[in-house]
């Protein structure tokens, strides 16, 4: 075989090369990507259920509401809890629309940034529903009895006990804020705050984010 045949069988052959790596570089981002698209779908399911039960709950409150929209303490415990459960609503819809909207397209780095927020945004939605929980927690237990049995059960509480553990509940509820502000809700997060947040995540999310470091590695690498 003359040199030039060798060279063109040797430059065919490297053409055939490139191209099978060129295109096992993009199965392996097309996997990885499928990954994360699969993660951030559950991640989806779990926060419409959230969204759904955030409706249900606001349903029952003003279904109560409006059979004693008379008497001040249903207007304010039961409109309340319709506030409440209103605002941890919205920071779960607000989760669900960063996820859904989501372009696979764009670059790793900002598929990252995206997934940081939504997993900042889970973490309020956590923080607020322990917190907003503590607070309501009876008149909540109240409510959603009434909605079922139609039986009157807030008018039968004594009105000094239900102050007393709703005045408890915001008093965790100012602490709990504080600290949450203080040490986790910063952009500088410290080991322990970054592993709490991270602990608090859904396995979803924490899971998109793991394929998507796998993801920027094999990129930095290349």
């Amino acid at each position: 075989m003359e040199l030039d045949d060798l060279k063109q069988a040797w430059a065919a052959h490297g053409v055939v090369l490139e191209r099978s790596l060129a295109i096992n570089e993009r199965l392996i981002r097309e996997t990885l990507l499928r990954k994360v698209r699969f993660a951030l779908v559950q991640c989806q399911v779990v926060r419409t259920l959230e969204v759904a039960l955030g409706i249900a709950m606001i349903v029952a409150a003003m279904a109560v509401l409006t059979n004693h929209f008379a008497d001040p303490r249903y207007l304010v415990v039961a409109g309340g809890l319709a506030v409440l459960a209103g605002y941890v609503t919205g920071l779960c819809a607000y989760s669900l629309q960063q996820t859904a909207r989501i372009d696979y397209a764009d670059p790793v780095t900002m598929l990252q940034k995206t997934v940081e927020r939504i997993r900042l945004a889970e973490y309020r939605a956590f923080k607020w529903t322990l917190l907003l929980g503590i607070v309501a927690w009876l008149p909540m237990a109240l409510i959603l009895f009434e909605a079922l049995t139609g039986f009157d059960a807030l008018a039968r509480v004594g009105l000094e006990w239900l102050a007393a553990n709703v005045l408890f509940g915001f008093v965790c509820l100012g602490i709990g804020q504080a600290l949450s502000r203080r040490y986790v809700e910063r952009t500088d997060l410290n080991p322990l705050a970054h592993r709490l947040v991270e602990s608090l995540s859904g396995r979803a999310v924490r899971s998109a984010t793991q394929h998507l470091a796998e993801l920027a590695q094999f990129e930095r690498s290349e």
